[in-house]
C-alpha cells in the first residue's frame, strides 16, 4: 500500500481527511477489505490531531465507506462499493412520506417506463421466465381473494425490481428497489383495497410482461406509465377527498 495523503492546511478539518480518503478509496487506492493505517499513523500522515482523524472516520463509516472493528486486529476497514446508505435514505423519505404524491408519481412515471422499455429491448429468454415466474405467483395470490395488499406488494415489488435489472442501470434500480420496497405506505394510506384494483394490477403486469417478450418497447413503456398513473390519479383523489372533509378551503401543501 501505498498511500499519498495530502498535508492539511491550518484552516482545514476532519473534512479534508474525509475527502482525501474517500477520494482514495474511489480511485481504487484502496480495495475493498483493506485497512486503513493506524489513527496515530494517519494523524502523522495529515500531520493533524489524534480527535481529527477518528472525526473523520465516523464519517467516513456513515457514509458506508469503511466499518470500524475493535480488538487487536481492529480498525478502519474498506467496504465493498454498495448503494445501501442511498437506498436507506429513500426508504425513509417514502416511509415518513417526506415525497408527495405529485412527485413521486412523476419520478415513477419516468422511470418505470424507461425500465419496461429497456427491459422489453435487452431481456433474453431467462429473464422473460423469471418475470412470468413472479406473475404466476402473483395470480395464484388473486385466486386466494386476499383481502389487502400486503402480500401482493412483496411479489409487485419483486417483478419491478427484476425488470430494474433487466434494464441494467444500477442507479435506476437502487432508487426503484428503494421505492418499491417502501411504497406500501402511500398504498395503505390512500388506496383502500379492492379486488378490482388487485386484477388491475395483476393484469398491467401481466401485459409488460407480454410487450417485454414481443420485444415491443413502446408497447411496454406505454402500458408502464399508464399503470403508474392510473393508480398515483386514485391515490390522489382518495387525498383530495380527505382534504375536502377535513379542511375546507384551500388545501394543504401535501403535494410538495
Amino acid at each position: 500500500m501505498n498511500l499519498q495523503f495530502k498535508k492539511m492546511k491550518p484552516k482545514k478539518s476532519y473534512q479534508h481527511v474525509v475527502e482525501e480518503i474517500q477520494t482514495a478509496i474511489v480511485n481504487g487506492d484502496l480495495d475493498s477489505g483493506e485497512r486503513l493505517p493506524p489513527e496515530m499513523k494517519l494523524k502523522e500522515m495529515f500531520d493533524t490531531s489524534r480527535g481529527t482523524v477518528r472525526e473523520a472516520l465516523r464519517v467516513l463509516e456513515q457514509k458506508g465507506l469503511v466499518s470500524i472493528r475493535t480488538g487487536v486486529k481492529g480498525g478502519a476497514v474498506v467496504k465493498e462499493a454498495n448503494a445501501e446508505a442511498m437506498t436507506d435514505s429513500i426508504g425513509i423519505m417514502i416511509r415518513h412520506q417526506g415525497v408527495s404524491l405529485d412527485h413521486l408519481a412523476e419520478f415513477r412515471k419516468l422511470m418505470e417506463g424507461y425500465v419496461a422499455r429497456e427491459a422489453a429491448r435487452t431481456a433474453g429468454k431467462g429473464d422473460v421466465r423469471r418475470l412470468r415466474s413472479i406473475l404466476s405467483q402473483i395470480k395464484d395470490l388473486v385466486n386466494t381473494r386476499p383481502s389487502g395488499w400486503e402480500k401482493f406488494h412483496i411479489l409487485d415489488a419483486r417483478f419491478h425490481r427484476e425488470l430494474a435489472r433487466i434494464a441494467a442501470n444500477p442507479l435506476i434500480e437502487t432508487n426503484l428497489t428503494a421505492i418499491h420496497e417502501n411504497i406500501e405506505t402511500y398504498f395503505h394510506e390512500y388506496l383502500p383495497f379492492s379486488r378490482a384494483l388487485l386484477e388491475e394490477d395483476c393484469k398491467d403486469l401481466e401485459e409488460i410482461v407480454r410487450a417485454v417478450e414481443d420485444k415491443n418497447e413502446r408497447r411496454a413503456e406505454e402500458i408502464a406509465r399508464r399503470h403508474v398513473s392510473r393508480f398515483s390519479s386514485l391515490m390522489e383523489k382518495n387525498l383530495e377527498n380527505r382534504e375536502d372533509k377535513n379542511l375546507p378551503g384551500k388545501k394543504t401543501g401535501s403535494r410538495g
